[in-house]
């Protein structure tokens, strides 16, 4: 992702973004930032998005690292990914809000793999 594609979406969270993290990680539950809210971008090797995704998980400052965990674990065609984006959410912003805003991020994005999108009504 460019980082000017990053910034532009950081914008559109708004002050619901809990800060910047525009460089890409690896889809590593171990290697990934605690965070309880956020909405994440998937790209294969060559550098397409091919899944958005979020995560609400108050409760768990390791939200983030457990949801992709149980993703990796669970759903073959996390075989590809290999970097994530992360734009993390404050703790207090509401399930409604992150779902809506990762359906807002699919749609700038339009990850191959869409079979999960949120709605971004």
């Amino acid at each position: 992702m460019k980082r000017m594609v990053y910034m532009a979406l950081t914008d559109l969270a708004g002050r619901r973004l809990l800060h910047r993290m525009p460089l890409p990680m690896r889809p590593l539950p171990e290697q990934l930032p605690d965070l309880s809210c956020a909405v994440y971008a998937v790209e294969d090797e060559n550098g397409k998005v091919c899944y958005v995704g979020s995560v609400y998980r108050p409760a768990d400052p390791h939200g983030l690292a457990s949801h992709i965990g149980e993703y990796l674990r669970e759903d073959p065609r996390t075989s590809k990914w290999s970097r994530i984006y992360v734009l993390p959410l404050q703790p207090s912003t509401s399930e409604v809000e992150v779902r809506r805003f990762g359906g807002k991020v699919a749609g700038w994005l339009l990850p191959y793999d869409r079979e999960r999108w949120p709605q971004a009504s």
